[in-house]
């Protein structure tokens, strides 16, 4: 039996940006809380799973079906979306706050390496760079506007195809759980 898309619902635009909101808020939580940016660290699953909870929660809410293709549009929409609020948090948070997101999850990951490096000398290099890099990464910094600016393109460049993924992949899951059952 074919799907007929033209008698299918979809999205209206207040529900699509109803659907880009809540991937970008969940970009913003799992970029900027302390220890919730752990999830970033296991190939940013926070942000795969901002693009999942997303789509499946505007889905099953508004009762519609979409397309892969449209899923993956709306996920890279809300990855860009999360970019750009996530490196404007952060901007206001270091300049305020003198604050990083993210640095106590890097102190941790790095405690863990040099926890994990002790008592083996072939190591030592890597530990030594490490350390070096903790030490940059919590230095204070000082971002012009235009440096924000690029650091919210690229963060929602990045951010984009991973929440778009996220998306695709939660239509697949209820693709496959209204299959079964």
């Amino acid at each position: 039996m074919a799907d007929d898309s033209s008698t299918q619902p979809t999205l209206s635009f207040p529900e699509k940006i109803y659907t880009v909101l809540l991937g970008a808020v969940i970009i913003l939580l799992t970029t900027t809380v302390p220890y919730l940016t752990l999830l970033n660290v296991f190939l940013f699953a926070g942000i795969f799973l901002a693009g999942t909870i997303a789509l499946n929660h505007s889905i099953l809410r508004f009762q519609v079906r979409l397309e892969y293709s449209a899923a993956f549009f709306l996920g890279c929409v809300a990855g860009i979306a999360g970019g750009v609020l996530s490196e404007s948090a952060a901007f206001i948070l270091m300049q305020q706050f003198n604050y990083r997101p993210g640095a106590e999850s890097l102190s941790l990951i790095i405690d863990w390496a040099l926890e994990m490096a002790k008592g083996k000398p072939e190591l030592q290099d890597q530990v030594q760079a490490l350390v070096a890099a903790e030490k940059l990464a919590l230095a204070p910094v000082n971002l012009s506007f235009r440096e924000m600016l690029m650091n919210m393109a690229f963060s929602g460049a990045f951010y984009a195809p991973m929440t778009g993924l996220g998306a695709a992949y939660a239509v697949r899951r209820l693709k496959r759980k209204a299959r079964k059952g």
